[in-house]
């Protein structure tokens, strides 16, 4: 565990090298390779595409409802004590803290829902994942049940349309507003339009108020401040709620969505010492977990059509890479992507490739962090004609 210290640099450190132009530079080459290239229309069809947009738009669909909290718990990002890779070990100690989640439930709160194909596993980490078709209204009905930590939430989504009133992003210094800072026992509902350009990978998460767990000396309160049980005109950190574990996916398809044998969801969050105390060091972690073993082990068969559904929150650059395997991105082959904050990857392929392989992000610093799993494929079944 190395005493107790951070297994990297301080952040200060590891930001330098990246500049404000450098990123979005880097940002802007990767949107292609983020799943939105893919079917893009030639510029001569660009005027006949915009119209079949327009109309897809307008197409009436089904109302998608979901109910979900904000929950608090206890969780050991590290359940197994170590990471397999370097043979380091930790105790619970180190690698535990009170976590934030969103859990989805019956109607009207009534019972914590079983995980499943849809939703994923519903343990709050990941968020279960969202789901529509284009033209599908999306309604979230949000409880704030944080009872540990007793700070405001909300639900900010990418990708959906919405009117600013559900834009779920709090503002200090404006009037109160119930969809960005919703208080310990109260709800909101938020309602989003899956249209034609929503296809696709998208997050969801947290944005309300910044928060801190190391409050600075207090300061007078700032107009409009709305918090509760917490340091008035704080500022904080941005979006703790979701380093904390507030984050999901949006998987929206649409009439050329391919149907998918296996999908596969992950959400990459990095949680740092400096900001949660609890923890020994800092961590990368897949769907809330961290190293072999405790990262999801996902599988698939040879033959299968596999879909992986990835987003990335927080502020680091990730590389998704895959061990053994290769996708199309609509313009090249690849086997590593990158993703920046609050971007996505859609990936597609027809599994080729049997064995036991690793998933990983290819940033040193991160797969030492923990961003790292098992990817298992099994051979084809063989076929077995009838007898008789």
């Amino acid at each position: 565990m190395n005493n107790g210290r951070d297994h990297r640099a301080p952040q200060a450190t590891r930001a330098r090298g990246f500049t404000r132009r450098g990123l979005l530079g880097t940002m802007a080459a990767t949107v292609g390779a983020a799943g939105f290239s893919v079917g893009r229309p030639a510029a001569a069809a660009a005027d006949a595409t915009a119209a079949q947009t327009r109309a897809a738009d307008l197409t009436p669909g089904t109302l998608r409802e979901y109910w979900l909290s904000v929950e608090s718990f206890d969780h050991n990002t590290v359940p197994n004590g170590a990471d397999l890779m370097t043979g380091t070990t930790f105790t619970a100690a180190q690698t535990s803290y009170t976590a934030l989640g969103y859990r989805a439930w019956s109607p009207n709160w009534g019972a914590l829902l079983p995980g499943d194909d849809q939703i994923g596993p519903n343990t709050g980490l990941p968020a279960p994942t969202l789901r529509a078709q284009v033209g599908d209204t999306v309604r979230v009905h949000l409880r704030n049940n944080d009872t540990h930590y007793r700070f405001p939430h909300s639900i900010h989504v990418h990708g959906l349309r919405y009117e600013p009133t559900d834009d779920g992003a709090f503002i200090a210094g404006g009037p109160y507003d119930p969809a960005s800072a919703i208080l310990v026992g109260g709800s909101h509902t938020y309602t989003y339009t899956a249209v034609a350009s929503s296809v696709g990978t998208w997050p969801y998460h947290d944005h309300s108020r910044s928060q801190s767990l190391v409050p600075p000396a207090p300061q007078p309160a700032a107009a409009g401040d709305h918090g509760e049980d917490d340091a008035p005109g704080m500022a904080g950190v941005a979006e703790l709620g979701t380093q904390l574990g507030l984050a999901g996916v949006i998987a929206v398809t649409g009439p050329e969505t391919a149907p998918v044998d296996v999908e596969n969801v992950l959400v990459l969050i990095d949680m740092y010492h400096s900001n949660i105390p609890a923890l020994a060091q800092d961590l990368d972690l897949f769907n809330g977990a961290a190293f072999l073993n405790n990262t999801p082990t996902f599988t698939a068969q040879v033959g299968q059509r596999v879909r992986w559904r990835i987003v990335a929150l927080g502020k680091e650059l990730h590389v998704f890479h895959i061990h053994g395997h290769r996708w199309w991105d609509g313009i090249r082959w690849v086997d590593a992507q990158v993703l920046g904050p609050s971007t996505s990857l859609t990936i597609e392929y027809i599994e080729d490739s049997p064995g036991d392989w690793l998933y990983h992000c290819h940033v040193t610093d991160h797969m030492m962090g923990g961003m790292v799993g098992r990817y298992h494929v099994d051979p084809a079944r063989p076929i077995i004609p009838p007898t008789g």
